[in-house]
């Protein structure tokens, strides 16, 4: 199944519905469908449209999901973070969509509010994101991990020195705030 990468819902649809169409006659020839996810199907997937669009055609039909390990705790276990302890927040949120889509003081109020802030997909806007993580003074508590759980996995603490790099799209910074985990 092709899902291409596009946020706008109306240029997505045609695909989303041509996956459902074949997950459907899969089942409705009796057969019993699996769709693999990277991390876990209902965290930033494109299984949840896929979810969502048979389930409004085909209500009845029993879906068992299989909760998966996020980019996100792989990467804090990567790195021997932990995210949050007791009362602290955390927030998770595209970085593209915090420094492009909205506007940039919505993340610097997020770094703020929260103890840990985890940015996904951070290869486009990393250096927008490196500039406010500095001006803040936090570059030096986050962490860059790329590709984790595979071969190519790679964890960074030292942020500057991926400034002006190709970075992977399968990437993100875990931003843990100093006085984080005060209560351990």
């Amino acid at each position: 199944m092709q899902f291409p990468m596009q946020r706008d819902a109306v240029q997505a649809q045609p695909a989303r519905e041509h996956a459902a169409d074949q997950v459907l006659e899969r089942l409705y020839a009796g057969n019993d469908v699996a769709f693999v996810t990277e991390g876990d199907p209902l965290l930033y997937s494109t299984f949840g449209y896929l979810l969502a669009t048979v389930k409004e055609r085909h209500p009845m039909i029993p879906i068992e999901i299989v909760p998966g390990v996020s980019s996100i705790t792989a990467a804090a276990a990567a790195a021997s973070l932990s995210l949050a302890a007791w009362d602290e927040r955390i927030a998770i949120i595209p970085a593209s969509y915090a420094l492009t889509r909205s506007e940039p003081r919505d993340l610097h109020m997020l770094l703020e509010i929260f103890d840990s802030v985890v940015l996904l997909k951070v290869n486009r806007v990393f250096a927008a994101l490196l500039d406010m993580l500095e001006e803040l003074d936090l570059a030096q508590h986050a962490v860059f991990v790329r590709r984790c759980s595979t071969d190519l996995e790679e964890v960074v603490f030292d942020l500057a020195r991926l400034r002006d790099q190709p970075l992977d799209y399968f990437s993100l910074v875990i931003v843990r705030k100093p006085y984080a985990n005060r209560h351990t």
